[in-house]
């Protein structure tokens, strides 16, 4: 078994696309993680009930969003509603190693081979190869792993990545948003049809 741990830490939340486009947003205006930071805790900007809540959202967000460049984070504050899905889904997948070789070991190769649904039953079949290899995923405990498929579909719906009848759906990434990703890049791999 590896050592290196896949971390399902995602559970926090599912996409967060509106609290990350308050966070793109502030983060343009101030250029300053620390400032981004006191700014929204003292505003309380995404409305939350508790201060360990909005610690909470905010901690996930950021880690997220500190893998994007000034340029994507500028187009996630200012985009259009698809570029903004894409683009929380680049954070994600940048963040997520485990999420990123979902997308590119079984979400893509289906759409690729025309199998448009994605099943719990490719989820799991994921899941189960990999806890072959990283002891943290073997030893997680059925609710955890149903957590994580739960977030995981939610994620992949809220980012548009996949119907409500969890079908795969071809991602039409406008030429801005290719540039900002960057046409040579791998991520560009992310999206469905964009392989």
């Amino acid at each position: 078994m590896s050592s290196a741990k896949y971390t399902l830490s995602f559970t926090t939340g599912a996409a967060l696309i509106y609290e990350s486009v308050i966070v793109a947003d502030l983060y343009a205006e101030l250029q300053n993680w620390p400032k981004v930071r006191s700014k929204l805790m003292a505003e309380n900007s995404f409305q939350s009930r508790t201060e360990s809540t909005l610690k909470k959202l905010y901690g996930e967000i950021s880690r997220r969003l500190k893998h994007l460049t000034d340029d994507q984070l500028n187009l996630l504050a200012m985009g259009t509603d698809e570029q903004k899905q894409a683009l929380v889904w680049l954070a994600i997948c940048r963040q997520y190693q485990f999420i990123y070789d979902f997308t590119i070991e079984v979400i893509i190769p289906q759409y690729e081979a025309a199998h448009f649904l994605l099943t719990h039953a490719d989820y799991d079949a994921f899941f189960n190869t990999k806890a072959e290899w990283h002891d943290n995923l073997d030893s997680a405990s059925r609710q955890t792993k149903s957590k994580a498929r739960q977030v995981i579909f939610k994620m992949l719906k809220e980012c548009g990545l996949i119907s409500d009848e969890n079908e795969l759906i071809y991602q039409k990434l406008d030429e801005h948003l290719c540039q900002v990703i960057g046409k040579a890049s791998d991520d560009l791999r992310l999206y469905p049809g964009n392989s």
